[in-house]
């Protein structure tokens, strides 16, 4: 069985990542993660609403949830934001693998033994967010009804391409009316899909984040194009319109050449 390769294109936001993108585990020395020329002192103070200690980054308020799960788990600094005040050896940083930045990481660099832990931004209270698989909640009371997921929510739409040399897929989904992300379907060695080969594509809860509410129903227009095996780029005539939510799934779709020899996209209702 060949491998697909997905290529997937983020239209609605880009990661920036920092001279002090490291993947580091919790007990080696972090003094090669300098920070910004222009460091945020943030302050830490108790939450009284949370009953826990706080800290503000860009407007949203942070509050202690977590450490790592495993002592050895390895975690990926995305940015370096600053340190807490007085205390210039504990620096704040975003996760790579928190794209929305629901977490913060305050991190002592003068531990050889952690002292890692994670805060969870206030607004993601009472919600069931994802959260990357090496942050273990602490049970503090005010997070106790605060859901989390380690595998990222998507919406997935399985469609039959019934049409024969054809290399690509090319797709767009546009959420709400705004172009959420696109990307292409293909084997890896550009070879052409077989008749009848079942393709599936999907926009995640990152996706959205920037353009819907996640746990409420948002509306799709899903578009395709084909590259056949000439090169040439061929727009499908038709869309998928519907209204789906995160953990949907369709499959009642197919791409299928015309007479004229265009393509079309087809719905078994």
């Amino acid at each position: 069985m060949k491998a697909l390769k997905i290529t997937t294109l983020i239209i609605c936001g880009v990661i920036l990542l920092s001279g002090c993108n490291r993947i580091r585990k919790p007990g080696s020395r972090f003094n090669d993660f300098d920070l910004p020329s222009n460091p945020t002192v943030f302050c830490e103070e108790l939450d009284a609403d949370m009953s826990a200690m706080s800290v503000t980054v860009n407007g949203r308020t942070y509050t202690d949830f977590g450490d790592l799960k495993e002592d050895d788990s390895e975690y990926s600094i995305k940015e370096c934001l600053g340190y807490l005040k007085d205390y210039e050896r504990r620096r704040v940083y975003t996760l790579t693998e928190d794209p929305n930045n629901n977490y913060i990481v305050i991190k002592n660099l003068n531990s050889l033994t952690g002292d890692t832990r994670f805060f969870r931004a206030n607004d993601t209270l009472h919600k069931d967010i994802y959260t990357p698989e090496y942050i273990s909640s602490l049970g503090f009371e005010c997070w106790c009804d605060s859901g989390l997921h380690h595998e990222m929510k998507e919406a997935q739409v399985s469609f039959i391409l019934d049409a024969e040399d054809i290399k690509s897929v090319g797709y767009c989904f546009n959420i709400n009316g705004k172009v959420a992300c696109s990307g292409a379907s293909e084997y890896a060695d550009s070879s052409p899909f077989e008749k009848g080969k079942m393709l599936t594509v999907s926009i995640t809860e990152y996706e959205l984040a920037q353009i819907a509410e996640l746990d409420k129903p948002f509306t799709v227009e899903l578009t395709f194009t084909v590259t056949g095996t000439d090169g040439i780029e061929h727009k499908v005539e038709g869309s998928y319109n519907r209204e789906m939510m995160l953990g949907a799934y369709l499959c009642s779709l197919s791409i299928e050449q015309d007479n004229a020899g265009g393509y079309v996209l087809e719905e078994d209702i």
